[in-house]
């Protein structure tokens, strides 16, 4: 099943459809399912006649140096399993134009538990640049005990 991201919608709304889907996966026992976000980083484009100085995938060809940083503060997050701290800082992310708002993470984000997920990510190949956007690819296990944190029962009930 393919899901596009819809450009209307705000962060609670792809949260609520990442809800929707991980419903839809708790119905359906007994199958395997492959959960796939894919976009960009930091996505701003040089301008045109710039491109060709632009077009080496080196990180210092991202469009400012402030985007790699949050970039790469947002991929230490993902390694840490810290998507309580990307969900956050959307607001602060939100000023280096990820791609489609990072719509395609929040929904991702919504089905596996969002500030509760603790999947550690792991990174295949190196973070970089594709004509100004910052682009790297990260693959999410489900942790042992599953995809959040165990929930902290209060000592005083």
């Amino acid at each position: 099943m393919s899901i596009g991201v819809c450009q209307t919608g705000d962060m609670e709304d792809h949260l609520r459809l990442g809800r929707a889907l991980a419903d839809g996966i708790a119905a359906t026992p007994g199958r395997r399912v492959l959960l796939i976000a894919s976009g960009a980083l930091s996505h701003t484009f040089w301008p045109l006649r710039e491109l060709r100085d632009h077009e080496a995938s080196d990180p210092r060809h991202i469009f400012t140096p402030q985007a790699r940083a949050a970039d790469q503060e947002r991929i230490a997050w993902f390694k840490e399993g810290r998507h309580d701290r990307v969900l956050e800082t959307m607001p602060e992310f939100w000023k280096y134009k990820p791609e489609a708002r990072f719509n395609h993470y929040l929904m991702m984000a919504g089905a596996l538990g969002e500030r509760a997920c603790t999947a550690r990510a792991r990174q295949y190949g190196e973070y970089e640049n594709s004509i100004g956007t910052g682009q790297v690819h990260l693959w999410f296990d489900r942790p042992s005990g599953g995809w959040t944190a165990p929930r902290q029962e209060n000592a005083h009930a």
